[in-house]
């Protein structure tokens, strides 16, 4: 565009002497149109939308809010799992021909608005407008990706590609998504990838099917192939469907980090000792996840259980058979199921088939191909202050009931490490965060550490400014929107906040990009040891290298669990 321009303007020059015709003014008229349909051509052009040829499809996404960033919203990686294919095994996505827009997210999956509740609190509590959030479509139609990629593939002067790789493409980043199993979905505020996909890499947001759609058996599923955990089903189902299509995006399909958070986190580290995953992903992140089946795995048969129980629920005179649950209508199946398994947490079962091992058993057989693993936590996953005018003993009695119902810190020996802890609300949050995701997590790395694979353990530890945020402290889910650069405008975001943001940012792409997340300009982050005293790096205020969080709790998780697997 501006080279026409400079030769526009030089045909000017010579046209216009003292000699000037009128010939020679309509021929610049001529050419000034002429250069305006140029200009008018060449901003088309520069405008168009991106667009993928797939193989039986032309996906068409668009510009991202990021300049130099392309999104492809909504792509499907499978058929519809509804009717007959309700409790099946994914079938992947056959391309219908044409062109498919790709310019919106898909529905998320059938889900009630717990997570969409969340979020509009949040917003509320630091004085925004609960209409932040809009209403959230879901549909039982749900099994949908997005990728957001840059426009002109290259990686950043800092980060190298290993030998054996080509330059012009990009790590890839999938990310699976929280909410217990049962809720959240792959766009979620603070999950969309365009800033991350600045740094050089090619991000994907999957969706899987959840609750009891996503995590349920019944007898009669007995001669399928797959029986139980279909919502790891569907995340194997889009990790396919990266390895066939990614590169078409710029991204390396050799180059695969799966990260998630929560739930997500606890799905992952099911996938990557999973013999299905082999070669579907390279490097993991797991951030606050929990449930990697230190106390024992779920089993099928509890499982079908909860399918018996359900149908009975909904008819218990009559209870619908496996055809006739096909049958019904998600909405009424979901609404029922919510209210029967309130409080079940959707945890993968050991069906024989995906999940047949603990973790921790399939890295003693050293089966595990995962090349890297980068694991952490936050330092307040279950603060809730407790109210000032709450009585000693009712204060006191709260925290016997967080204590009895820990699985395996339910011992007199917690009871007197927190003893000393003059806030009860703290006193729960320690036993509660330690329990669920701390010392699994310091587990889990120095198991893979144990195996040979390298291994960095993080604490998220920053709390943001003011009063509200000093109530939440380093919440369950507070590390998000500095992995994805997204904060929302509603939280206060000082300068710190940025540059921990660009800190944090840089360690996971080098990571997904090198297997490390060391490197230029990085703070050094030893390698979590698999025995003995072993250092993390604390994300506060100012990034630093700490040993490892609540030793004394820890210590004690991990001697009830040796105990317990020796009786």
């Amino acid at each position: 565009m501006l080279a026409w321009s400079t030769r526009g303007l030089t045909l000017y020059g010579v046209m216009h002497d003292k000699r000037e015709t009128a010939a020679a003014g309509l021929l610049m008229l001529g050419l000034l149109l002429l250069g305006a349909a140029t200009l008018a051509a060449e901003s088309q052009v520069l405008s168009r939308p991106p667009e993928v040829q797939l193989a039986g499809e032309r996906v068409v996404g668009r510009a991202s809010p990021t300049a130099g960033v392309n999104a492809f919203l909504g792509v499907p990686f499978a058929e519809p799992p509804v009717g007959p294919l309700r409790w099946q095994a994914p079938v992947d996505y056959r391309e219908r021909g044409g062109v498919r827009r790709a310019e919106r997210f898909a529905p998320a999956c059938l889900q009630t608005t717990r997570i969409l509740d969340w979020y509009r609190s949040m917003a509320e509590r630091f004085g925004a407008s609960r209409s932040v959030f809009a209403d959230l479509e879901t549909s039982e139609d749900c099994l949908y990706l997005n990728v957001w990629a840059p426009a002109n593939v290259s990686l950043p002067a800092n980060v190298s590609s290993p030998a054996g790789h080509q330059t012009h493409l990009a790590p890839v980043m999938v990310f699976i998504h929280g909410g217990s199993n049962r809720s959240g979905w792959s766009f979620e505020p603070n999950y969309h990838g365009h800033r991350l996909a600045a740094e050089g890499v090619v991000v994907v947001s999957i969706a899987y099917r959840l609750g009891v759609f996503g995590f349920f058996s019944h007898p009669e599923l007995a001669g399928q192939s797959v029986t139980a955990n279909f919502g790891l089903w569907d995340q194997l189902s889009a990790l396919r469907w990266i390895q066939r299509n990614i590169a078409r995006f710029g991204g390396d399909p050799q180059r695969v980090t799966v990260f998630g958070e929560s739930s997500g986190a606890g799905n992952i580290a099911m996938l990557m000792v999973a013999p299905q995953a082999r070669g579907l992903l390279h490097r993991a992140i797991l951030q606050s996840g929990g449930d990697f089946g230190w106390p024992g795995l779920r089993s099928l048969a509890a499982e079908r259980s909860r399918g018996v129980q359900l149908a009975a629920a909904l008819d218990a005179t009559r209870p619908p058979n496996l055809a006739a649950l096909r049958a019904m209508d998600g909405r009424i199946l979901m609404q029922r199921a919510e209210q029967v398994f309130r409080d079940h947490y959707h945890a993968p079962v050991q069906d024989g088939v995906l999940v047949t091992q603990s973790v921790a058993q399939r890295l003693a057989q050293g089966e595990v191909p995962l090349g890297s693993l980068l694991i952490g936590t936050n330092a307040n996953e279950y603060y809730q202050p407790l109210a000032a005018t709450l009585a000693a003993a009712a204060a006191r009695e709260a925290f016997e009931r967080a204590l009895t119902s820990a699985e395996v810190l339910n011992t007199a020996e917690v009871r007197a490490a927190l003893r000393d802890e003059p806030d009860i609300a703290t006193a729960i949050d320690r036993l509660q965060s330690a329990e669920s995701m701390l010392c699994p997590a310091q587990l889990l790395a120095s198991a893979t550490a144990a195996a040979g694979i390298p291994t960095w353990m993080y604490w998220f530890s920053r709390v943001r400014e003011g009063k509200e945020a000093a109530q939440l402290r380093a919440y369950h889910g507070a590390e998000l929107p500095y992995v994805f650069g997204t904060h929302d405008a509603w939280l206060p975001t000082s300068p710190i906040d940025a540059q921990l943001t660009r800190a944090m940012m840089r360690a996971w792409v080098n990571f997904a990009a090198t297997g490390s997340p060391e490197g230029d300009g990085l703070p050094a982050w030893p390698r979590f040891r698999s025995s003995g005293p072993s250092s993390v790096m604390a994300w506060a205020d100012t990034p630093r290298v700490i040993g490892t969080p609540e030793p004394t709790l820890c210590g004690l998780y991990r001697d009830r669990l040796a105990a317990s697997a020796s009786q």
